[in-house]
């Protein structure tokens, strides 16, 4: 059975509140729900019993979601890897002026990699900085809207 669609990414944080501080009031993006579930569904999924989830979803503009989920009942602690590690992700967020966010990002003492770089290809600056949790965010403005890497995209021109 084939994909039809993608739904949302989901990222485990280790303080909901302080995570949406940074993705809804830095990054803008739009709270859609705020919930916490102590069901027996949500231990069933996940094969944790009396799991609790707390968990907010936020709306990326262009149609996805990013879900923020924190597991109160079951606390770990992150390690951190190095970018270039199997399993370590990151998520890469467009946005209008790289500079201006880069300049949001410094103002409100968020830890970055660098300023933002044009890329190899001239075709977007781009810089990393870090969530609450330590989860790389690209920043990338894009500078011509005659790339994409998305080949259906490449077809239709």
């Amino acid at each position: 059975m084939p994909i039809v669609g993608f739904r949302h990414i989901g990222i485990i944080v280790s303080d909901l509140k302080r995570s949406l501080d940074f993705y809804e009031g830095i990054l803008k993006l739009k709270l859609i729900q705020n919930a916490k579930d102590d069901s027996d569904y949500i231990s069933e999924i996940t094969g944790l019993n009396g799991l609790v989830a707390e968990y907010a979803k936020l709306l990326i503009p262009g149609g996805n979601v990013l879900e923020l989920l924190t597991y109160p009942s079951h606390p770990l602690l992150r390690v951190a890897r190095d970018i270039h590690q199997p399993g370590e992700a990151h998520l890469a967020f467009e946005v209008s002026s790289a500079e201006e966010m880069y300049s949001l990002i410094v103002s409100r003492n968020i830890p970055y990699i660098s300023a933002p770089v044009l890329s190899s290809e001239k075709i977007a600056k781009v810089f990393f900085c870090f969530d609450p949790d330590g989860y790389r965010i690209e920043i990338v403005e894009m500078l011509t809207d005659s790339y994409s890497w998305n080949p259906l995209v490449n077809e239709k021109k």
